[in-house]
């Protein structure tokens, strides 16, 4: 991008290049500019701007699986994203506790399965118990969705889980499941069986209807096809799986879900698309070289995908999964790590023990935001979302952007800080840092490095004060 006396020019190699450097260009504009107040004309300092991403795939991982956002909150979430130059929007639309994306062939996964709660025959999870709460997304809604998001540079990739995280789809079909009886006394009489039975044809002739419907409706080369999680247990259980096993020769239920992803896979490959899996999914054996693996589990998990040659996303829950607590006393998950923006931007590839080999084969970085805890904080509103990713996806952006070797920390934080008047401009409830709390000798004081302005209540008052001096 070049500002010169003539004008502003952008230049890039293709339509995602040219919209990255409209971004640069916005901002350099005042932040208002985000809320639609920007009073012109404005200047602009001369300048020539070049730069490109370190990796290609920029992604994000939006869980409105477990709890539901509607078509518009998406669509608010990808102005977010694209104003930071993400430009992977992977969408989880089935697990266990919803199916939210319409099949014409089967209608009742959405319009039964989009809901849960009340007279929902789907099991109740993670609040909303009282009441039938939910909703899906029509075909002509994710079509909107789809061009929203490509207008803005940004590729939707569907998420339909399997074989495991199938308890919807199950409790509406449960011909699926394996055969043999569960006990159900400890679940208030629900089958929790949650994978689909590798052994039925039918099963697969059902996912054919269901997959050919979802690759004619996403123009995505890939399809995300889950894989991770499956509760081999009820395989195990089940004489239909294991007479499969000894007809083919196989010594694990890790083959079995091999056997079960490659067929899967076949589907899609009918319709010209490419599978993508968790990384669980190459444990038994080998799938096609075109499976897109997202390693999850761990940077050893990441590395493994990328030794074996598959493209790999890393997406490392201790590092990329922002459904985790940024400290111990705030809210979220903490079974992966407990960490905030300041891990995200330490991450890189040689600073993981990724080999130069094993780096050839990453694809590029994603974070993501499991729903779990969303439905509790009333996801009526942006505010849990924006808090548990903000600022954390602007460390994301800029470490899928800038190679390590030029990151600076320090210098990233002072322009994060002047980022947040446009989050404030963009409407986003973003998390501050933390103020340091002192106490010695009966004296208390408070600091914060970001400019912002403290408060803080007496016990038993009503109105916070505003912090001009320590305490005593």
């Amino acid at each position: 991008m070049i500002v010169d006396e003539r004008g502003v020019l952008v230049v890039g190699g293709g339509y995602g290049g040219v919209f990255n450097g409209a971004m640069t260009l916005l901002q350099m504009l005042p932040e208002t500019l985000y809320s639609g107040s920007v009073a012109y004309p404005v200047e602009l300092p001369l300048c020539n701007i070049s730069d490109r991403p370190r990796w290609g795939h920029r992604g994000f991982m939006l869980d409105v699986c477990r709890t539901w956002m509607d078509k518009e909150a998406v669509k608010r979430f990808i102005d977010l994203m694209a104003y930071h130059k993400l430009n992977s929007l992977r969408l989880h639309l089935t697990d266990d506790e919803a199916w939210r994306i319409e099949i014409e062939s089967h209608p009742e996964l959405a319009q039964e399965g989009g809901f849960r709660g009340g007279d929902s025959p789907i099991w109740p999870r993670y609040g909303k118990w009282n009441e039938r709460w939910g909703g899906y997304y029509t075909k002509a809604d994710m079509r909107e969705i789809i061009e929203y998001a490509k207008v803005r540079n940004i590729e939707v990739v569907p998420e339909i889980d399997l074989p495991g995280h199938s308890l919807c789809i199950a409790t509406l079909h449960p011909e699926i499941l394996c055969n043999y009886t569960p006990n159900t006394s400890r679940a208030f009489g629900y089958d929790v069986r949650s994978a689909f039975c590798p052994s039925k044809e039918s099963n697969y002739e059902l996912l054919a209807d269901i997959l050919g419907e979802v690759c004619e409706l996403f123009p995505s080369e890939y399809i995300h096809i889950g894989g991770d999680e499956v509760d081999m247990a009820q395989w195990r259980r089940c004489p239909d799986c294991l007479a499969l096993m000894q007809k083919m020769g196989m010594e694990s239920t890790a083959e079995l879900q091999q056997y079960f992803m490659s067929r899967v896979s076949d589907i899609i490959a009918n319709y010209g698309k490419h599978p993508a899996v968790w990384n669980e999914a190459i444990e038994g054996g080998r799938l096609t070289e075109s499976t897109r693996v997202y390693g999850w589990e761990s940077v050893k998990e990441c590395r493994r995908s990328a030794a074996e040659g598959y493209p790999t996303v890393l997406i490392p829950g201790e590092y990329f999964y922002f459904d985790m607590k940024q400290s111990s006393r705030e809210p979220g998950h903490d079974w992966a790590a407990i960490f905030d923006w300041r891990k995200v931007y330490g991450f890189a590839p040689k600073n993981v023990g990724f080999t130069a080999e094993e780096e050839k084969n990453i694809v590029g970085i994603e974070a993501s935001f499991f729903s779990e805890v969303y439905a509790s904080h009333t996801p009526e509103t942006d505010d849990y979302l924006h808090y548990q990713l903000f600022p954390r996806l602007v460390a994301l952006a800029e470490v899928a952007w800038v190679d390590s070797d030029l990151r600076d920390e320090t210098a990233f934080y002072e322009r994060m800080v002047a980022h947040y008047d446009r989050l404030d401009a963009m409407g986003v409830a973003y998390r501050l840092m933390p103020p340091v709390v002192k106490y010695s000798d009966g004296v208390l004081s408070v600091a914060c490095d970001d400019g912002s302005k403290i408060y803080y209540s007496k016990y038993g008052d009503v109105m916070p004060e505003l912090y001009t001096e320590p305490i005593k």
